[in-house]
């Protein structure tokens, strides 16, 4: 009978033990607030993108500026007061000059809150260029976060005044619906003949093959009444697949 009752109180001891050590360690994460970095997709949120591209082109009624988006995440608990997140500008990776090409609106977790979307305000200048800017932007430790998970404290973000190609052309729909190498005679032929302003939603297969039925019709049109057949500006012959042919789509 004392066998068993000794045997009791070490297993509740056990327990008692393994709570208490489970709930410290609860309770260390919980001081240890972090935050990292990501940029979701443009049509699928749940998707995380190495970097965000823009192409003011794409936006032909954005006249001086434009905002462009990422997340902030904390790891731990929310607060009960507002947080400044510390973020800055990696000058040696970066050509984009703050408050000259660009500003961050915010960097304020807010109560209550596990994350938040970080507004970067882009300006678009008067004289049009070739040239790309790039920013990228990294957490700072400071006294409300530290570093959050490897690899997610960095964000970049590339932007310019020229058609410049989406970072998922190549491995999505766009590739076999607009056709290959991406280029900026393709990507204005394309737009024209569908009249829309910028591409759709790679994932919204109809859609996709309707504007495709668009454009090779277009192009054949277009090749007819021109000579020669028209070339992008790299002296690419323009050629558009059927969408959804064998080994496309």
């Amino acid at each position: 009978m004392k066998t068993v009752i000794y045997i009791a109180g070490a297993f509740v001891a056990g327990i008692l033990l393994f709570t208490a050590c489970k709930k410290s360690n609860i309770e260390t994460y919980q001081q240890d607030a972090r935050v990292y970095f990501r940029i979701p997709g443009e049509f699928d949120k749940t998707v995380t993108r190495d970097s965000l591209i823009y192409s003011f082109p794409f936006h032909p009624n954005v006249t001086t500026q434009d905002t462009i988006w990422f997340e902030a995440n904390v790891m731990g608990n929310a607060a009960s007061t507002d947080r400044e997140i510390g973020i800055n500008v990696v000058t040696d990776s970066s050509t984009a000059k703050e408050n000259v090409d660009f500003k961050i609106a915010s960097n304020i977790m807010p109560a209550g809150a596990f994350k938040v979307n970080i507004p970067i305000v882009i300006y678009k200048k008067a004289v049009v260029t070739d040239s790309v800017l790039r920013l990228q932007l990294s957490v700072v430790e400071n006294s409300n976060f530290k570093l959050g998970y490897a690899g997610k404290t960095k964000a970049v973000f590339l932007w310019g005044y020229k058609y410049l190609k989406p970072d998922n052309y190549d491995n999505s729909n766009y590739a076999s619906a607009f056709g290959t190498p991406f280029s900026r005679v393709r990507t204005q032929f394309i737009l024209d003949s569908c009249h829309i302003t910028s591409f759709p939603d790679p994932n919204n297969r109809a859609l996709m093959g309707y504007y495709n039925q668009i454009i090779r019709n277009a192009l054949t049109n277009y090749n007819r009444t021109h000579t020669p057949a028209l070339k992008d500006e790299n002296g690419v012959q323009l050629f558009f697949g059927v969408f959804g042919g064998p080994g496309l789509g």
